[in-house]
């Protein structure tokens, strides 16, 4: 994968996830608060958005989504 297509590849994976529990960014916001990680809405739009969010956002998302991040092998 090229660098934009992973960039893209990211960006869709909050996404989806978000649609799944019907979910919108204050929401997110609010349970992310909730766990103790403290990002302003705009802050996680914009991480969200940009689709360069780190890898330690993404475990935060995941554990205020109740989300567990499992490595799978490839084929």
């Amino acid at each position: 994968m090229t660098r934009d297509e992973i960039t893209k590849h990211v960006k869709q994976v909050i996404k989806m996830e978000m649609l799944k529990k019907d979910m919108n960014f204050v929401e997110l916001q609010k349970l992310m608060e909730e766990k103790g990680y403290n990002y302003s809405l705009e802050a996680i739009r914009q991480k969200v958005g940009r689709g360069t969010y780190d890898a330690r956002f993404l475990y935060e998302f995941a554990e205020g989504m109740g989300l567990d991040i499992i490595f799978v092998k490839k084929n």
